[in-house]
């Protein structure tokens, strides 16, 4: 017997065959197919007792239209070449832009590697891949006071932090820290949050620490006090007023180690996300704060492979993953 697809109907009778007690055999006789279709059908689809017609129906329309996927190919299909450079231009990666397809649709259209291989051929486009810079390291600062680079009594070291704010199994543990302009005075303050990415920034004309603590104190004022448990900064002299940051959010203040940069790795490697729209050498006191509120908003809202390709504020706000392809 010839091998052929199960309609709608075929599930509907086998469904009322196995509740008459008969075998595969006897059921693919009446329905007109082999002894091994109505085997495997039965077998996938939750089992002689589980089975349910238009539940497997509907799965294997899925499969369908999944199979028949592989015939869209990046460069021949213009709607799906145009997407894909798109996102790019978002400084989305080829391996998030397959990630987010895999998890919204449940399956992907092109792999990294594919992606790569269109951009690779044509220049043009190479500045729409991520490129690998020089690690940023400071310099040692030697106009901090004595007394907060040794260590103040109320100082909390990083050691003392919490275990569970390295596990990231729970919100409201952020870092902190600020990425200075060509012009040297004006800054971005930033703060991640750690177990989901998400992203705070103020554009700061001019920084002292009473500035920074202000700062900080009037951006976290609309999270719940659930989403603000400690904050976690390097020893600049913008975080000596560490202590009306503690008062004014609620949350407790630790510091990394001096020159120890990947005990906020989270934080640097966001710094370096916001560095592709501000690259070192710009004035950060032509940027205005929508042009900032923009680019918080495209990093946000750009899905990350730890997360399972959700997106940073999907994961804080804890919504459902919604429509970005």
């Amino acid at each position: 017997m010839s091998y052929t697809h199960l309609s709608r109907d075929d599930r509907i009778m086998l469904d009322a065959l196995l509740r008459e007690g008969l075998s595969f055999r006897s059921c693919a006789r009446n329905i007109g197919a082999s002894p091994t279709t109505i085997s495997n059908e039965v077998r996938i689809n939750g089992g002689r007792d589980h089975y349910k017609p238009r539940v497997a129906h509907r799965r294997r329309l899925t499969v369908r239209r999944m199979a028949n996927q592989c015939h869209r190919k990046i460069g021949k299909e213009l709607a799906l070449t145009n997407k894909i450079l798109e996102l790019l231009t978002l400084n989305w990666s080829p391996e998030q832009i397959a990630g987010r397809m895999m998890l919204e649709w449940g399956f992907t259209l092109s792999s990294p590697t594919t992606i790569y291989n269109y951009i690779n051929p044509r220049k043009e486009l190479h500045h729409l891949l991520p490129r690998k810079c020089n690690k940023y390291r400071r310099t040692k600062a030697g106009n901090l006071r004595k007394a907060f680079r040794e260590g103040l009594s109320t100082k909390k070291s990083i050691d003392i932090r919490p275990a569970s704010v390295e596990m990231r199994e729970e919100l409201g543990h952020w870092e902190g820290d600020t990425i200075v302009g060509k012009e040297k005075t004006a800054r971005i303050l930033t703060h991640v949050e750690r177990k989901s990415g998400f992203l705070i920034a103020d554009l700061m004309k001019a920084v002292t620490s009473a500035q920074v603590s202000e700062t900080t104190v009037r951006s976290f004022n609309h999270l719940s006090r659930s989403k603000k448990l400690t904050a976690t900064y390097d020893n600049g002299m913008e975080n000596s007023d560490f202590e009306a940051t503690e008062r004014g959010t609620g949350m407790s203040v630790y510091f990394a180690h001096p020159y120890h940069s990947w005990e906020r790795g989270t934080n640097e490697n966001t710094n370096g996300l916001i560095r592709r729209y501000f690259p070192k050498g710009t004035y950060f006191s032509s940027i205005s704060e929508n042009k900032l509120k923009t680019v918080v908003a495209k990093i946000n809202h750009r899905p990350r492979k730890r997360l399972g390709y959700k997106t940073p504020y999907e994961v804080f706000h804890s919504v459902t993953v919604r429509t970005l392809i």
